[in-house]
């Protein structure tokens, strides 16, 4: 029987919504005609809002609480959903679908903890997210379209950016900084975000923008050396954000969400890894990017999301990331680009 209404499931962050985006297209494509519902927390829900493979957005309202998961429960149990995606899998999106029939996605949960706690790697492969995603849809006929992700946003917004642009005097084809990170060990030095500052402006004489959030403004603030580098942290939305991405020339990032929404707006990555691994599947999927890390240190990984802190205070992880390294590379990268 072909499906008239199906759900799927992930309630954050940026990164892992991004990384859904794929698997949206694949349903769309496999049931044309279905009615695609998504799950969302609100302040994500910009990421997914304006997808036309999308027929409709539910919001998870963390200031209602469990009164708010009640509320959506009630509706869910009501739609007679043909088939539930559920590619968060976590506390939330089990109580939301509790009573219900539903495919839920592997996390590889075991393998994840002998890796951090043990290092012991069972991963025999790295599986990207959006293809563990589009495992949760193999049995329900979702196959792979060969493509990557990607992000909708309405006009308004690139009329938006558009003044901001003329505002500030941006033009296309400025290197784009994201030094912030929701956990400290997956953030590269600030001093070497500012090294590199340094280091390019003499050959590279466009802009340099710095995007992250309001939290990251005032330690982004100390990296303004110069009247080239402008600091958007905490300026724009989620949207404004990929669309002002989507104007610059790469992206050098930690592992986090912006890293994500290069992909999604088809930016050049150098991507920055600390604590984190690639085996987890969370690295850019499908783009134009390099991943830079340091496999030589024995204690990576040392968690699958980052950390408040160092567990051994050295934090050679990043700290063994040189500027040099990651110089070089933008240098490389940026010749490329202008072939």
């Amino acid at each position: 029987m072909t499906p008239k209404k199906i759900l799927i499931l992930r309630l954050s962050s940026i990164g892992d919504i991004l990384l859904t985006s794929p698997f949206i297209r694949q349903v769309r494509r496999a049931f044309p005609k279905a009615r695609i519902e998504y799950v969302v927390k609100s302040s994500f829900s910009d990421l997914v809002r304006f997808n036309p493979n999308l027929d409709a957005v539910f919001e998870v309202k963390p200031e209602l609480g469990q009164k708010g998961l009640r509320e959506l429960k009630k509706i869910f149990h009501k739609r007679s959903y043909d088939h539930i995606f559920d590619l968060h899998n976590n506390f939330r999106t089990k109580s939301l679908t509790s009573g219900l029939s539903k495919t839920v996605i592997h996390k590889d949960r075991i393998k994840r903890t002998l890796l951090v706690y043990l290092k012991k790697n069972y991963y025999r492969d790295i599986l990207p997210i959006p293809e563990r995603y589009l495992q949760t849809g193999e049995q329900a006929g979702i196959t792979d379209d060969g493509k990557g992700l990607e992000l909708f946003w309405p006009k308004k917004i690139e009329k938006k950016t558009d003044r901001l642009s003329r505002e500030i005097k941006l033009d296309d084809g400025f290197i784009a900084l994201a030094p912030g990170a929701a956990h400290a060990t997956k953030r590269w030095p600030a001093d070497y975000f500012k090294e590199i500052i340094q280091n390019i402006s003499p050959v590279f004489k466009g802009k340099i923008v710095l995007l992250g959030s309001a939290s990251e403004q005032a330690d982004l603030n100390k990296l303004i050396i110069n009247d080239r580098v402008i600091n958007l942290a905490g300026k724009l939305s989620l949207l404004e954000s990929a669309s002002v991405l989507k104007r610059s020339k790469i992206l050098v990032t930690n592992d986090s969400g912006l890293m994500h929404m290069a992909s999604a707006v088809e930016i050049p990555a150098i991507a920055l890894f600390g604590s984190t691994v690639k085996e987890f599947g969370f690295f850019p999927y499908r783009s134009n990017h390099i991943v830079l890390e340091d496999n030589t240190v024995p204690c990576r990984p040392c968690s699958h999301i980052g950390r408040s802190t160092c567990p051994k205070t050295h934090f050679n992880c990043m700290r063994n990331l040189t500027p040099e390294r990651v110089l070089r590379e933008l240098k490389k990268q940026l010749t490329d680009l202008n072939k």
